[in-house]
């Protein structure tokens, strides 16, 4: 049976913000969503900064690394990058204990034993799990996160967004060439050596995926990614 609470930490804000929005509506015929209003409002406010913040540091780490390797790189054609900068909005709110997700089950288990509770008011509450979508493969677009290692042209590469597809193929893209095929990858990470242009230089180069499944490419290739590749 599908879970109702949120997975990921995108999910959380959008699902805090809809239930604190709600609560009002429903704290009448159910006493615990008064009793508890201060203390979710609290995490409410917690969730929705530290979201937000988390994003603001993805957003800078690209940044940097944009900024980085373009005045790091080899090639001094390259446009001048873009001043790196980077700024937090207004101050944290009051920390929250420990265990925002064992409180919220909490509450939606008091909520939901109630003799009058309705489907319907846990719905509009996120207290009910939503029926899956159905999935289109040819939507279906994983994502991509590399980390290059210090030496010998090494790189990790995580793939998500996978919809349980288990393989797939690694392309890459030097500068000033086309897109080919590079290896092949299984399962959600991998560890491959790229071959440099010159050898003993560093390289910036381009990596995408393509899922692949019975023998044929599913979905939509990767956003491409940049990353460095070092001797």
């Amino acid at each position: 049976m599908a879970d109702w609470y949120v997975k990921t930490q995108d999910e959380l804000g959008p699902w805090w913000a809809n239930f604190l929005l709600r609560r009002p509506e429903f704290e009448d015929k159910y006493p615990i969503l008064k009793t508890m209003e201060a203390e979710l409002a609290a995490i409410g406010a917690w969730v929705a900064y530290w979201t937000a913040t988390r994003h603001a540091f993805d957003e800078a780490s690209k940044q940097l690394t944009r900024y980085f390797n373009t005045i790091a790189g080899n090639d001094p054609s390259e446009d001048p990058p873009s001043t790196f900068t980077f700024s937090l909005a207004g101050g944290a709110p009051a920390e929250v204990p420990p265990g925002i997700e064992f409180t919220i089950r909490s509450v939606r288990k008091e909520t939901t034993g109630y003799s009058n509770y309705a489907k319907a008011d846990g719905d509009a509450l996120g207290f009910e799990a939503k029926a899956p979508a159905n999935i289109i493969p040819a939507d279906v677009k994983p994502t991509l996160n590399l980390h290059a290692a210090e030496h010998g042209y090494e790189v990790s590469l995580v793939v998500g967004g996978r919809n349980g597809v288990t393989n797939w193929d690694v392309y890459i893209t030097r500068k000033g060439g086309s897109r080919t095929k590079l290896t092949n990858g299984e399962g959600k990470s991998c560890d491959i050596v790229v071959p440099p242009t010159t050898p003993g230089e560093a390289e910036q180069i381009q990596l995408d995926v393509q899922l692949r499944k019975s023998n044929a490419n599913y979905g939509q290739p990767s956003n491409p990614v940049y990353v460095t590749i070092n001797p």
